[in-house]
């Protein structure tokens, strides 16, 4: 079942252009999963607070950068212990990258809802059945084998409950390819008791090609 969130991904060369919109909160997002330059900035405003107040003889104003000290490392601490839907879905992504290269289909399988679809060029566009998804994973592991691969970027947002869209680059070297090749996925991920399973994957460029079809993995041959 999808979230609803409306999510347009026109997927560019470059830095993730996901819509900050459909991010989680201020406070997911820069205390959970990133805290920090919000502990850091808090602690260094406390320290100089507390070099002023100590100048100054002041113990209301020490007390006070005291607080803030404390603020801050307590959201690292919060920070480094929780794990968001984002984070949860970009190391279930690292390890579906590692199976990946590794042509351990088998696995890459495993991790499929079982009404999950493969859409060509965005997310927004139809999707074909799971069939088609389980087509293209089999493919790594015979003529589309990974030879070797590099992640050039992943950026991981929560959408709201125990689901998250993950943004994927990879630089790609194939069996069937005369080079590296550049591509651009989305996964959307879905928590279904303690396992993150696959919602969809959308090959949104290969090899600076749209891909059209069933056979995305043809645009990077």
């Amino acid at each position: 079942m999808r979230t609803g969130v409306p999510v347009e991904l026109a997927l560019k060369h470059g830095n993730s252009i996901v819509p900050d919109d459909v991010r989680d909160s201020f406070f997911s997002q820069w205390i959970l999963e990133n805290p920090w330059p919000f502990s850091i900035v808090g602690l260094l405003i406390a320290a100089t607070i507390g070099w002023i107040a100590i100048q100054r003889d002041d113990r209301r104003t020490l007390l006070a950068a005291g607080i803030l000290a404390g603020i801050a490392v307590l959201a690292l601490a919060i920070g480094l212990v929780v794990e968001t839907p984002a984070e949860a879905a970009a190391s279930a992504t690292r390890r579906f990258v590692a199976d990946a290269e590794a042509g351990r289909v088998d696995l890459l399988v495993a991790r499929l809802g079982p009404e999950a679809t493969l859409h060509p060029g965005r997310l927004e566009n139809p999707g074909f059945p799971i069939e088609d998804l389980r087509s293209m994973l089999d493919a790594l592991g015979g003529v589309h084998r990974i030879e070797r691969n590099s992640i050039t970027l992943l950026d991981a947002v929560g959408v709201g409950g125990d689901a998250a869209i993950v943004e994927l680059a990879c630089l790609t070297r194939t069996r069937s390819s005369l080079g590296y090749v550049p591509s651009r996925w989305i996964f959307e991920w879905e928590r279904r008791g303690d396992t993150w399973m696959i919602r969809s994957i959308t090959a949104a460029s290969i090899a600076g090609r749209v891909p059209g079809g069933r056979d995305v993995l043809r645009a990077g041959g």
